[in-house]
């Protein structure tokens, strides 16, 4: 699992990131300012702490907002308790809220709440009956007709439903790119204003789908 911490108070930054490697978490930044943050916006981090009140104009709400257009999960840990905050905090959609000072067991019950939201499991047909994989081993959908494909590492599953229906079903962890492709955000490898890369396959990136895919990354 990785993440990202957002927090301009350097001891509590690293205190943070001590307790989530404890717990076999990778930082893979930590960022003071909201500006920074949404600058260098990665896809690859699993999950975003954020603090609420930062140094610079934007506060960690303002990243939260940005974050939940690119359906990238995150947490608020902050101080900030006061009503209005909360609220609109809140209106983000967050996956959780810390208080601080927070305890070690309170991140450690989030990570757990958060491994069991994010261990979905799907079933897809085969010539042997059905099988259960899980969803975060998609590398991306595909529109094949009248039905989709389910692509995986070294396997390929078809099911009779629209492209649209699985994006419906799946799409926080996914991001559409193109008509015919729903891409897992943290499979994708390197990518340019046309196509990107997973696992070496190149995915074109649609004329209607690229400014807003784009903004996400």
């Amino acid at each position: 699992m990785k993440a990202i911490i957002i927090e301009d108070n350097l001891l509590v930054a690293d205190n943070l990131k001590t307790v989530l490697k404890r717990h076999e978490v990778e930082v893979l930044n930590i960022y003071d300012t909201a500006e920074e943050a949404i600058e260098k916006f990665s896809n690859k981090a699993d999950l975003y702490f954020i603090d609420i009140r930062l140094s610079g104009k934007k506060t960690g709400i303002d990243v939260a907002k940005f974050l939940a257009k690119a359906k990238i999960p995150f947490v608020f840990v902050t101080a900030n308790n006061e009503i209005s905050t909360v609220k609109s905090a809140a209106q983000t959609n967050p996956f959780g809220y810390i208080t601080k000072p927070y305890k070690e067991s309170d991140i450690v019950a989030l990570l757990e709440m958060f491994k069991l939201n994010h261990s979905k499991v799907i079933e897809v047909k085969t010539n042997l009956g059905k099988k259960r994989i899980k969803l975060v081993d998609v590398l991306y959908f595909e529109a094949d007709g009248s039905y989709t494909k389910t692509v995986l590492l070294n396997e390929v599953f078809k099911e009779r439903a629209t492209l649209s229906e699985v994006e419906s079903r799946h799409g926080s962890l996914f991001t559409r790119v193109h008509r015919s492709y729903l891409v897992n955000k943290h499979k994708i490898e390197h990518y340019n204003s046309n196509e990107l890369y997973i696992n070496g396959n190149a995915i074109p990136i649609g004329r209607n789908f690229k400014e807003s895919y784009l903004d996400e990354l």
